[in-house]
């Protein structure tokens, strides 16, 4: 499909002028049929990232620690529960987005409303990026902070300090592998939607 679409807008680009010119309504349904394609690969991943984490933080609540270390205290798993509830609200709000994304583009009916559904839907997946990267920090910091409040015994004889920078460099180390793969997935895809956003322009220039 792509090699077909790419081919047919070098014809189009490079046709000789003794030739009949191929019109927007020759290269429009491809560029429609290939950005639906996206949004709707766009929605799925989102549908089985959902599906992830409900499994981790199932595994996450069974999971035993070796040693003296707990992970059972009342606090830790208020906010274990609360802040699941709030991730797993949030993912579904932005499936429900990126499902109604997919829904417009394909009864879209111009290349400039096409345009701006694009535009729309890159605007939504950075936001998806954003808030997904900050409640990941924002539980780690909780996470962190009320298993060492638990666990007195365990850090009394520790150095904060020491515990504070490492912790600081796990979960920016995490972080960091977390963007890689948020910006590898859905930024190939909003690349290429990008690309599709370009030659709509050159249609309709």
């Amino acid at each position: 499909m792509v090699d077909e679409l790419e081919l047919l807008k070098k014809q189009w680009q490079n046709q000789d002028a003794t030739l009949p010119k191929l019109s927007r309504e020759d290269i429009y349904p491809m560029l429609l049929k290939k950005s639906s394609s996206i949004v709707k690969l766009i929605f799925i991943i989102s549908m089985i990232e959902f599906a992830f984490w409900i499994l981790i933080s199932t595994l996450f609540r069974d999971f035993k620690f070796g040693g003296e270390l707990t992970l059972e205290s009342a606090s830790l798993q208020r906010f274990e529960t609360t802040f699941l509830i709030v991730h797993l609200f949030i993912l579904l709000f932005f499936i429900i987005k990126f499902y109604i994304n997919f829904k417009k583009i394909t009864s879209t009916d111009s290349a400039r409303h096409l345009m701006k559904k694009i535009l729309k839907v890159r605007k939504t997946v950075t936001y998806y990026i954003y808030t997904s990267m900050t409640l990941f920090v924002i539980a780690s910091i909780f996470t962190t902070t009320l298993i060492i409040d638990s666990n007195p015994q365990v850090f009394a004889e520790t150095n904060k300090a020491m515990v504070v920078i490492i912790t600081a460099l796990v979960i920016f180390m995490i972080s960091c592998a977390f963007w890689f793969v948020y910006s590898k997935v859905y930024g190939i895809l909003t690349k290429r939607l990008d690309r599709n956003y370009k030659d709509l322009k050159k249609i309709e220039s």
